[in-house]
């Protein structure tokens, strides 16, 4: 194996504690800030790295990216009202990793201009067959204007770049003053991935680990967020949207706030959290 992050890549602190090995990787866990990172790996590993996001990857893995549209959407359609409870103003959004395209398909329903990229060329094309504006790009290396978008979704992106410094830094300068990125990435405290992480899905190489090179909580990723000079306004799924919380429809919004409450709540207390979402703003 050959050295994969020489240190920290949120902190930069060197000081750390192997978590999990096996013959074709390392995971690290950092003694500065807790983030859990790669510290090694088998070249032959990471070669093999863009030619496995394949049609194969998008259609027949795990994931089953081209099914349950409607509940994706959906979804994103909630992730994106949040955002815009912070820029209301907003009307241009960019999807990173938009795969095929339900943040893309979720944004055109409320009104915004949506642009997607991916590093899979054959993910960037799913996109614009549903006629979306989308390319194969990295996410480390934009290929936008500075300033160029109200909002940045990057949904379970971020814990694939070998850089996520210069790829946070990148979403902040194509950000647009006044604007919001969302940032979702799987929790690294949840539950299985401490009790298992031999067994689990999380680290071994021939599932997750081959493409997964961080897993962050909530200080390790809010640190990254504000030292790439955005402040970070929102670390819970749980949150009031006012913009719909009028008329007839605001008891149901409120009550559906105080449950989602509960449940993050007691999802984040018991380690049942398997992802966490923040939401940080260009001043």
């Amino acid at each position: 194996m050959s050295e994969f992050f020489a240190a920290c890549p949120i902190c930069g602190a060197k000081d750390r504690e192997t978590l999990i090995e096996f013959p074709e990787l390392r995971f690290s866990k950092c003694r500065g800030c807790g983030l859990v990172y790669k510290s090694e790996e088998d070249p032959g590993l990471s070669a093999r790295l863009a030619q496995r996001y394949d049609a194969g990857y998008f259609l027949h893995g795990r994931a089953q990216y081209l099914k349950r549209w409607a509940h994706r959407v959906a979804k994103c359609r909630r992730q994106l009202l949040m955002c815009l409870e912070f820029a209301p103003h907003a009307k241009t959004s960019l999807d990173v990793g938009c795969s095929a395209g339900y943040v893309l398909e979720a944004a055109k329903s409320l009104g915004l201009h949506p642009t997607g990229i991916d590093y899979a060329a054959y993910a960037a094309g799913l996109a614009q067959e549903r006629g979306f504006s989308s390319a194969a790009a990295s996410l480390t290396e934009l290929p936008f204007r500075d300033a160029s978008f109200d909002i940045i979704t990057a949904k379970h992106t971020l814990e694939h770049v070998r850089n996520p410094k210069q790829a946070l830094a990148e979403i902040a300068r194509v950000l647009e003053p006044g604007g919001v990125a969302m940032i979702v990435v799987p929790d690294s405290g949840y539950w299985h991935l401490k009790a298992s992480p031999r067994g689990g899905r999380y680290f071994h190489p021939e599932r997750l680990g081959w493409q997964h090179h961080v897993y962050y909580d909530v200080d390790t990723l809010g640190r990254g967020l504000t030292e790439a000079g955005l402040q970070v306004v929102s670390v819970d799924k749980a949150m009031p949207r006012r913009r719909l919380a009028k008329g007839l429809a605001a008891p149901y919004e409120w009550l559906r706030f105080g449950a989602l409450k509960v449940w993050t709540t007691f999802a984040k207390v018991t380690h049942l959290r398997r992802e966490i979402q923040l939401i940080a703003r260009k001043a």
